[in-house]
This record gives C-alpha cells, sequence and structure tokens, in this order.
C-alpha cells in the first residue's frame, strides 16, 4: 500500500475520532509510512489536542 493510501486512512479514523485506533494504525505501518510516519504522528497528536481542548470547554459550560 501506498503512504499516500495509509494517509487516507488514518485520516478516516481521525474523523471518527478513533485515536487509539490510529496510533496503533501507526505503529503497525510506520516502515510503510516512511516519510509520512512524521506527519501521522502530527496528525493523531493534533486531533487529540482539539478534541482535549474541546471536551474541556464543553465541561465548563457543564453540557
Amino acid at each position: 500500500m501506498k503512504p499516500q493510501e495509509l494517509l487516507e486512512q488514518l485520516k478516516d479514523m481521525i474523523a471518527k475520532k478513533d485515536f487509539s485506533a490510529a496510533q496503533d494504525f501507526i505503529n503497525e505501518n510506520k516502515d510503510n509510512l516512511g516519510e509520512y510516519f512524521e506527519q501521522a504522528k502530527a496528525l493523531v497528536s493534533g486531533g487529540e489536542g482539539v478534541n482535549g481542548i474541546l471536551d474541556k470547554v464543553k465541561g465548563l459550560f457543564g453540557k
């Protein structure tokens, strides 16, 4: 599978907010991702960061 195809699969997981599966996917495919490995890690950590912030904001307003 091409690295670009792997990134597309990863983006789908992140869109579904399935970060643990996305992290596992990166670890399983790190050799296949090659130069995209760092991008993939950034996608997951960025997505988790946004969710964490949104959850904290929701908590502030009791929703």
